[in-house]
């Protein structure tokens, strides 16, 4: 008696009858060392005995069992009758979803909600059903998809409470006009429902704190699979370590997935070869919609028993089977009457969710504007149909290299990087990548290579020109003015504010150029394409010459192994073309590879020549950390402003 939970049976109790249920405080007494405590129940108005203890949270138990006593042993008869008349006149107003929940919690089983649409006269209809522990119960339909849920707890609820049956439940829920037709729908509802087990309930990855591993666990449960993960490698220095796995369900191995913790590299794992189950479930169901399609008169033998790989057994013959009630399969004859029909609920059934991926990116974004394209894809401008607020959608073609800037981009946060709010998949690009056939992604998802996938990112919006495009604006002028040193000035202090957040999450972006950082709508710098981002692991061997030529540092042309210290070699260059206008491009590849300065910016710009001469350094260890150079540059625009200040008071005098 001792173990059961007093206050959440009490505030079911009053939930089912409904009744107003509050607690008490009715003070304590005894010296400070010694308290003891009261509350009491009080109900419809009623007080109960009170309850007693070392604590509140004591006395309130003490105070629930008190009442729970009162009200099962009979000694409030009358308010109990009260009860049962308002709980038969106004049951549909508990809510039963509160209450299933509170059900899962006092007897440790797991509630979980599944929610699906099903092809209805005019548009689909939302269906939910619950699983109560391993039990699932019946699904039922709404009008909306939280009346669906609602109406699905208030089944399990009538079930558990002995008001209804599975069979009841049916029968509310059936749309049979005659035997006939009643019959077609259980056997295409029993064919939905078997069908189901080959699909992926997919979940929405752009959320950070999807829990890959449990969708992989119940989906193997599902499936009567095994998985385990296997620990790959380990790399990095001991402050730094990196951890590498990877999901085997059954024989098959899936991609490896990498975090800063155990945990983490699993959790990667999983989502990656959640991906990989989603993929190959729609598979499976395109083709059984086209073989049906194709068959037209076919009889189906489709296994109810759970298997990791179901099997399907089709027949070219129309004449029925009889078959003992007891026998393991169910054989559905599929008449030519029904055959488009049968087409229609298993394409709009399962593949649903891909349908909405497919338009997801116009049904929820109006775009805008084409801003520009690159090696990934091209990147559009679009307005939130819903928030009316304007964001930048990049779209290209999916790999597994792809998910790299994802996985970044959903690390960091910082004014000084492009934010990133989500991702999907879908088989389709934009139909402008279509048409204008601007680069070999769009051009590859053809009829000869239909499996293509397109990734979508959908990003901060930022102003379309670049620093790039502020460079080549400022080199127009004909004279080096003290306004573009002190616009520099700002602009350089924010990128390595950026880079050294960049730096302190552990990764090099290893791309750092003008045309890869942007201006958001204050003006502010945003470090943008993580396209080529790594880890920063001492240990691990990178590709040679990634990156822009121009841009790169000596070491990250040739070897196999460098840091950080890249990062800040682009950075020494991108600070000098701030300041200074190049003429050519053999003037900056004389900068580039012997730090030899013209003349009279050595002269003009001495503090900056000492900074971007350090950056500059041909051996990585020379090179000062973002933090330092951030430090440098601050310090050095206070002596530069109260220097300016000093000259234009001096001008007014």
């Amino acid at each position: 008696m001792a173990t059961k939970n007093y206050v959440a049976e009490l505030n079911e109790y009053a939930q089912r009858n409904r009744l107003k249920l509050k607690y008490e405080y009715l003070g304590s007494d005894g010296p400070d060392h010694n308290k003891v405590f009261s509350q009491k129940a009080i109900i419809d108005g009623k007080d109960y005995p009170k309850g007693v203890g070392k604590t509140k949270k004591d006395a309130k138990v003490k105070a629930a069992e008190n009442a729970l006593r009162c009200l099962l042993d009979g000694k409030c008869q009358d308010l109990t009758e009260n009860a049962a008349e308002a709980s038969t006149s106004a049951e549909t107003d508990i809510n039963f979803i509160c209450w299933l929940n509170e059900y899962g919690q006092r007897n440790r089983l797991t509630i979980k909600p599944m929610e699906t649409t099903r092809p209805g006269p005019n548009n689909a209809i939302p269906w939910c059903s619950f699983m109560v522990g391993e039990k699932e119960y019946p699904a039922v339909s709404g009008k909306t998809a939280r009346e669906a849920k609602e109406e699905a707890a208030k089944l399990v609820y009538d079930i558990i409470n002995g008001n209804k049956t599975t069979d009841t439940a049916d029968e509310n829920h059936s749309d049979g006009s005659g035997q006939q037709s009643e019959d077609w729908s259980e056997n295409v509802f029993d064919l939905c429902t078997t069908t189901k087990n080959l699909t992926v309930n997919s979940k929405d990855p752009s959320s950070v704190e999807t829990n890959y591993i449990g969708l992989v666990n119940d989906y193997c449960q599902r499936e009567n699979c095994s998985y385990t993960f296997v620990d790959e490698k380990i790399c990095g220095t001991p402050d730094k370590r990196q951890f590498f796995y990877k999901l085997r369900i059954n024989n098959t191995q899936y991609p490896v997935g990498k975090g800063k913790s155990i945990k983490e590299a699993k959790q990667s794992a999983a989502r990656l070869a959640w991906f990989v189950l989603q993929e190959q479930s729609s598979k499976v169901l395109i083709f059984l919609s086209l073989l049906l399609w194709e068959k037209g008169k076919c009889q189906v033998t489709v296994p109810r028993r759970k298997t990791c790989q179901n099997h399907w057994y089709f027949s070219e013959t129309s004449k029925s089977v009889n078959t003992h009630t007891d026998m393991l399969p169910s054989r559905i004859l599929i008449s030519e009457v029904y055959k488009s029909f049968l087409y229609l609920i298993i394409t709009l059934h399962f593949l649903h969710k891909c349908v909405v991926a497919v338009h997801r990116f116009t049904s929820e974004f109006e775009p805008l504007e084409h801003l520009g394209k690159g090696a990934f894809g091209s990147v559009y401008k679009v307005k939130d149909k819903q928030l009316k607020i304007e964001y930048a959608v990049k779209i290209g073609c999916y790999k597994e290299k792809s998910l790299r800037e994802v996985r970044t981009l959903s690390d960091l946060f910082h004014r000084n990087i492009v934010r990133y709010y989500t991702f999907w998949m879908q088989d389709t690009g934009y139909e402008w990548d279509l048409r204008d056939s601007y680069d070999s992604y769009a051009s590859s998802h053809t009829a000869d290579n239909p499996e293509t996938k397109f990734l979508y990112i959908q990003m901060e919006l930022c102003a379309k020109n670049t620093l790039r495009d502020w460079i080549d604006e400022k080199n127009k002028e004909s004279v080096q003015n003290l306004k573009r040193r002190e616009e520099s000035l700002r602009i350089a202090q924010e990128i390595v504010c950026g880079v050294e957040y960049i730096h302190s999450r552990n990764h090099i972006h290893r791309d750092l150029k003008p045309a890869n950082i942007m201006f958001g709508v204050e003006g502010e710098v945003k470090i943008g394409d993580f396209g080529l981002v790594t880890s920063d692991d001492d240990d691990e061997e990178r590709t040679v010459c990634k990156g822009t030529p121009s841009y790169m540092a000596p070491e990250q042309r040739s070897e196999r192994k460098y840091d950080r210290k890249v990062d800040m070699f682009a950075l020494g260059l991108i600070f000098f073309e701030l300041l200074w206008k190049l003429s050519t491009g053999s003037e900056r590849a004389k900068v580039r590879f012997t730090a030899r300065f013209p003349e009279e910016f050595s002269v003009t710009f001495t503090k900056e020549k000492q900074i971007i001469n350090s950056l500059l350094s041909e051996k990585p260890e020379d090179r000062p950390d973002a933090s330092a150079v951030k430090a440098e540059l601050e310090e050095w625009t206070q002596i530069f402003n109260s220097h300016k200040a000093s000259h234009q008071e001096n001008q007014t005098v």
